[in-house]
């Protein structure tokens, strides 16, 4: 495949053609979840609940990318899109499993599923588990799930975005196009932080999946939460970026991935320890 020679996506080919289809998964994603919101389809039992949140990523971001390049030239564990989803089904499980807890004891998060058996996170982070389930700070198993369907509208709307910006810098002095980085980054990771709140916390999902404080969710806890992406974003877009140097390995995408959630995590904490919850 010829290099795209756009400014928005990658100039490695392989990558481009990932990014032109998770692009196109954005309004998909937002059409799904509006659906399922205004439905009522949330409050499911345990097998719907798993079942939504899967098709929400599965069949559009793996299944349909397998397909469309089963012919392509280049072999599946070499993809941009296989190691993409690999990279954020790693890094999610994480972020799900550890990370909740300080959305919960620290932004004010609340996740709401009565009919819902199927929970799965972390027995030390936050508070004993008869405490956190009657709070409603148990994490349910389809947030798994649909959280890696999240992340890879994000970091693929990230990095096209922050790609680019950058590219405006190239006739800067080295040391004003790395502060322009910065701040390209920084600004990247605010604005989708402060997005995923004003935009999925609606009066629709409210009785499910909620924050007690909504205004200082989005003043300050948007702080909070970019803390995630200003380590991710430019991380995912170092993946398979350069089309003449080497691509990443699978094990090489894993270890990324959990460096990303271990750097997050001392953030997190950091925060804990110097600034407390913001409610």
């Amino acid at each position: 495949m010829p290099r795209s020679g756009s400014a928005w996506l990658s100039a490695n080919p392989d990558k481009a053609w990932a990014e032109k289809l998770f692009l196109t998964f954005i309004p998909v994603f937002v059409i799904y979840n509006a659906v399922i919101q205004q439905m009522g389809w949330l409050d499911a039992g345990t097998f719907w609940h798993v079942a939504q949140n899967g098709a929400m990523w599965v069949p559009y971001c793996v299944l349909l990318p397998a397909w469309l390049r089963r012919d392509s030239g280049v072999p599946w564990a070499q993809s941009y899109w296989f190691k993409l989803n690999l990279y954020m089904a790693v890094w999610v499980f994480f972020a799900t499993y550890y990370h909740t807890e300080y959305f919960f004891e620290l932004l004010g998060l609340r996740y709401r599923f009565p009919e819902v058996h199927a929970y799965f996170d972390s027995a030390l982070f936050g508070p004993d588990e008869a405490t956190a389930a009657a709070e409603w700070k148990k994490v349910p198993l389809g947030m798994y799930l649909n959280s890696v369907a999240f992340f890879i509208v994000y970091h693929t709307g990230a990095v096209v975005c922050m790609r680019r910006v950058r590219k405006l810098t190239l006739a800067w002095r080295p040391s004003a196009r790395r502060a322009g980085w910065v701040a390209i980054v920084a600004a990247t990771a605010l604005f989708f932080a402060w997005a995923e709140t004003w935009l999925y916390i609606t009066e629709d999902a409210a009785a499910n999946v909620w924050y007690v404080d909504v205004p200082a969710m989005l003043r300050f806890g948007s702080i909070f939460y970019a803390m995630y992406f200003v380590v991710s974003f430019p991380n995912v877009y170092r993946l398979d970026e350069a089309p003449d140097a080497p691509r990443w390995t699978l094990s090489r995408t894993v270890i990324e991935a959990c460096f990303v959630a271990i750097a997050s995590l001392t953030l997190l904490d950091l925060w804990a320890n110097f600034i407390g919850p913001i409610l």
